[in-house]
């Protein structure tokens, strides 16, 4: 007996491949956004890093120019109550605050100060972070810059003048009431024997003032710029001093490469910078050497500061003149009346082994004043003051990002 087959007719069933392809997926993307995001993550740590190490740096580079640089930040002289400048560089700046903790109290007691260098880059990374930032201060003192003065008129290579009239006096024209050292100077310095063979001095006693008169402080040129105070070669090379103004033999301004200064914010006007600014005491560099290259500035206006020359200098005319420290390489020339009140130093050249000749000492012609002034020279002097750091008084702040 034969049984017929059963036919069972197919039933849908549901499928599963397309579930697992969508969860699939989903993991593969969240997988995915989760090392983006780790990737994102450990690349904006990598560049917060970096920001706070350079945020780091350039702050302690504003410390350090502020302590030890300040002229070139444009801070001269002694700090006030409280004085700040900002320096701006590719992807950010730095703050140099420098703020007086207690004020100087004679010469016994100097200044104290807080010097605070903040520094910001804005140079972001990935995922628009905010700036980086970090904070050095340090505690520091002001050291007061000095000169020791030899004379009311020092001239390494002999001075000679012309007549009777005027007058060149060692006594301090600073009362002592207002800051004066009381102390009366000769009136001028010289050589036994100037550089043209004949008496350091030669000219009437009359003008002269001072104790003595006239100091003999070597018997040849060399012998009296050897015992010379003044460092002349850094000074002329312009390591010594840093100059609030550099200038050519006309009295231009220069840049540090040694072109002209066409930004009038940075050109020295010798006929009205004075009154407008009638307190400061600049240093004002004439970059007219080499010695006996026969290029003489002219000083035709009244000035105030430290003016050093490389080579040769002439005042000429009733306008010119000078309060404070006037530094010459080579001679002084004077015409007409004219007036000097601080110090003056010529003939520097001759420490730095050149060997004067019978035209390199000081020719002064006219009704002359050259006085000597404590307090002219002690702000004079003052830009080459200094900040002092206490030691163990450095300190930082957390960076943050």
């Amino acid at each position: 007996m034969t049984r017929n087959p059963i036919f069972i007719a197919p039933q849908a069933r549901r499928g599963m491949a397309l579930p697992m392809v969508i969860v699939v997926l989903l993991v593969l993307s969240a997988s995915f956004a989760g090392g983006v995001a780790l990737a994102r993550g450990e690349r904006a740590l990598d560049d917060a890093g970096k920001t706070g190490v350079l945020a780091q740096t350039y702050a302690e580079t504003g410390l350090q120019r502020g302590i030890a640089d300040r002229a070139a930040l444009g801070l001269s002289g002694m700090p006030g109550a409280s004085d700040s400048t900002r320096v701006t560089f590719s992807g950010g700046y730095y703050d140099v605050i420098t703020t007086r903790l207690r004020e100087a109290v004679g010469t016994s007691i100097p200044g104290l100060y807080f010097v605070r260098s903040h520094a910001v880059v804005t140079r972001t990374g990935v995922g628009g972070g905010p700036s980086a930032e970090y904070t050095v201060t340090q505690m520091a003192t002001w050291t007061v810059g000095t000169m020791a003065v030899q004379s009311a008129l020092t001239g390494y290579n002999g001075t000679d003048k012309a007549g009777a009239a005027g007058a060149i006096s060692g006594v301090d024209q600073c009362p002592v009431g207002s800051g004066g050292s009381g102390v009366t100077l000769p009136a001028v310095a010289v050589p036994t024997t100037a550089s043209d063979g004949g008496p350091g001095y030669d000219g009437s006693l009359a003008p002269l003032t001072g104790t003595p008169q006239v100091s003999y402080i070597g018997a040849t040129p060399a012998a009296a710029a050897a015992a010379s105070p003044i460092d002349w070669p850094g000074i002329y090379a312009g390591t010594s001093i840093a100059p609030t103004f550099t200038v050519n033999a006309a009295g231009a301004t220069l840049r540090a490469d040694g072109t002209l200064e066409t930004n009038p914010a940075f050109q020295l006007d010798w006929a009205t910078y004075w009154t407008t600014n009638p307190t400061d005491f600049p240093v004002i560099f004439v970059k007219n050497g080499p010695p006996n290259a026969g290029t003489e500035f002219i000083l035709s206006s009244f000035g105030k500061g430290m003016l050093i020359v490389q080579d040769d200098i002439r005042l000429n005319g009733s306008t010119a003149g000078w309060d404070g420290v006037i530094l010459v390489g080579g001679r002084l020339r004077t015409n007409g009346a004219n007036r000097v009140q601080g110090a003056t130093v010529s003939g520097l050249n001759t420490q730095m082994g050149y060997t004067p000749g019978p035209t390199d000492i000081n020719d002064l012609n006219g009704t002359k004043q050259f006085l000597y002034d404590s307090c002219n020279v002690k702000q004079a002097t003052n830009a080459l003051g200094k900040l002092r750091v206490y030691r163990n008084t450095w300190s930082n702040s957390f960076k943050t990002f």
